[in-house]
């Protein structure tokens, strides 16, 4: 029976890495769908010295290969025995260019089942002024044609991640040598269902690890946090951890702006993602309400990390 291989695009990132160790430990357990045909994990990366790609290799079933996603084509595909993918694409201004291309790529390698992750379902418009909705819509387009009616996939669209809002703010208390106000992204009183990455990779390794996953063919699904929190909450937990009062700038862009700065987005774009966190962030269009976790995934692999769990776990790192 040959070895088959399950390819896992960004397996050092925010949700990649989840994804990876939860592969390996469903392949390697006895009860696993996956049990009766070979597989292994290609985990994708661009330096495999760092130490997350050394960490990754430890795991059964991991093999860590050094490649730029975006230069894959169909060929390499097929020689590697690539039959599933996880795919988390950047989110730079040319992602619709990288992405369509590895998607064509899969779909000549006839690739068995691509995982795609997605972003929040607010953004996924044709009109969105965040450019990377419109490049998340564009894909998610694309993927419905006829040209891909041979490829089949799942689209993840997760809401925003815990890491993105909530570390930079942690990240500033720890180094804090100022009395200035913590500057928080979030709005003091608007409720959000942000989720931990981790949950998404795992809910990505249940998905390829399906004997069949022919029912989530050409599905696109929700992902939400258990809850609802406010900029409020965030400042409680984090009172309780420091034991200290902390005072807030609430709806505070400063740490965001200075990340697109280091990231060198031109203006236009990193306007148009401020301008996004202000129309979505701000006025609570992400609560729980708004954009529920799919019914299936509740079924399969609820996400179930709090802010409480993550900002505790992020203190003792």
């Amino acid at each position: 029976m040959s070895l088959l291989s399950i390819l896992v695009v960004g397996a050092t990132g925010n949700t990649g890495s989840s994804v990876v160790k939860h592969l390996s430990g469903l392949i390697s357990n006895s009860s696993s769908s996956l049990d009766q045909q070979p597989w292994q994990i290609i985990a994708l990366t661009r330096d495999a010295n760092s130490t997350a790609s050394k960490q990754l290799s430890q795991l059964n079933h991991v093999e860590i290969k050094e490649k730029d996603w975006t230069a894959i084509d169909s060929t390499w595909l097929i020689e590697t025995k690539i039959s599933r993918v996880y795919l988390a694409p950047h989110n730079l201004p040319h992602q619709f260019n990288d992405e369509s291309k590895f998607i064509v790529e899969c779909k000549l390698a006839k690739i068995n089942y691509l995982v795609k992750l997605s972003t929040n379902i607010h953004y996924v418009t044709p009109d969105n002024p965040v450019y990377y909705g419109r490049a998340h819509w564009a894909v998610e387009h694309l993927l419905e044609q006829n040209e891909f009616k041979q490829l089949n996939w799942t689209v993840l669209r997760a809401n925003y991640f815990m890491n993105s809002l909530i570390l930079p703010a942690l990240g500033w208390l720890k180094q804090k040598n100022t009395n200035d106000p913590l500057p928080l992204m979030l709005d003091e009183h608007a409720p959000i269902a942000m989720i931990d990455p981790q949950d998404i990779g795992e809910v990505a390794a249940k998905l390829l690890s399906l004997e069949d996953p022919s029912s989530h063919f050409r599905k696109k699904y929700n992902l939400s946090g258990p809850e609802d929190v406010t900029g409020k909450d965030v400042v409680s937990i984090l009172e309780q951890i420091t034991q200290k009062k902390i005072q807030v700038n609430y709806r505070d862009l400063t740490l965001f702006k200075a990340y697109t700065e280091k990231m060198g987005y031109p203006k236009s774009v990193s306007d148009s993602l401020e301008s996004g966190r202000r129309d979505n962030l701000w006025i609570g269009l992400s609560r729980l309400e708004n954009t529920p976790t799919s019914p299936e995934i509740l079924q399969l692999a609820p996400p179930h990390s709090t802010i409480k769990q993550f900002i505790q776990q992020a203190f003792n790192q």
